[in-house]
């Protein structure tokens, strides 16, 4: 494109010279036929070699004038022409500055528009976060006021062990190891959690026994003069089974009650065992009275 617009300015500038040409040959025509006009005597007077001479020097400096104006005037116009382009790129160049100026500016107003967007939805977010934050922190403050419930446990368990030791007592068709076990437990210790504070020796055996699938059998409280639920059997093996002082005795914390196990209220940390006696218990180290 640069090319094709150097071109068309060259050929502007030649047919502006040419016409320029035309124009100071014209002026001069014009400006010799007034001399005539102005000046007849001289003319007329001189002879016809004087006439010639002029004419030969007026040649000259027609020629003279013809070559040495059209300089002149080529000059001018090529300077202006030549100005001209540079002018216009100068004037594209600065619009193209203003340009990227004014997208520069509108890029530098985005990018604070961003920022400042960005800023405000972290600073909502933050905001947010620490709303989450005061209200999970809330609660646990409420619950360190608040003391904890601890759980309130006891372990209970049921032994055999005389019977191994008075086999001959017990009746032959219990014994076997699916009765009496040969190290005499039929429940290890285990830990139970108080549901209430009312359960009982009872409440746990009935929750033990259901729990591992051990068979036992009694009594309820209605049914005795005890007023207390009674014990018949555990495991097959009843009251009776090894000779007519036999039959189940519990304690706890090492102390046989001398009361039913649904009268015995517990409390956190008793420890609760079921023997199996064949003698009221004195065989177990109690020495019961009667009473």
């Amino acid at each position: 494109m640069k090319k094709y617009l150097h071109i068309l300015l060259v050929l502007l500038l030649a047919i502006f010279l040419t016409a320029c040409n035309i124009q100071t040959v014209e002026k001069f025509e014009q400006m010799q036929e007034q001399e005539r006009s102005v000046d007849p005597h001289s003319t007329t007077e001189k002879p016809e070699v004087e006439e010639q001479t002029p004419s030969v020097d007026n040649e000259t400096v027609e020629e003279k004038q013809e070559v040495k104006e059209p300089e002149v005037v080529e000059n001018t116009p090529l300077e202006e022409k030549e100005k001209k382009p540079q002018q216009k790129v100068e004037e594209l160049s600065a619009q193209q500055k203003t340009k990227k100026e004014v997208k520069q500016e509108a890029e530098k107003k985005q990018e604070v528009t961003k920022s400042s967007s960005t800023k405000t939805e972290q600073s909502t977010t933050k905001q947010a976060d620490d709303k989450q934050k005061t209200n999970t922190v809330a609660p646990p403050t409420e619950k360190q006021q608040q003391p904890a419930i601890q759980k309130r446990t006891v372990t209970i368990a049921i032994r055999v062990d005389t019977l191994l030791k008075h086999w001959d007592k017990l009746e032959p068709s219990l014994q076997s190891e699916n009765y009496v076990p040969k190290d005499g437990i039929i429940l290890k210790p285990t830990t139970y959690e108080l549901l209430s504070e009312k359960d009982t020796v009872w409440d746990v055996l009935q929750r033990a026994t259901k729990e591992h699938k051990i068979q036992i059998e009694y009594q309820g409280a209605n049914e005795n003069i005890y007023n207390s639920v009674y014990v018949e059997g555990i495991n097959h093996l009843y009251e009776f089974s090894a000779g007519e002082l036999s039959g189940w005795m519990y304690k706890v914390n090492g102390v046989y009650p001398n009361y039913g196990c649904s009268q015995y209220v517990l409390k956190d940390g008793d420890v609760i065992e079921w023997h199996y006696t064949v003698d009221l218990g004195r065989d177990l180290g109690h020495h019961w009275d009667g009473n």
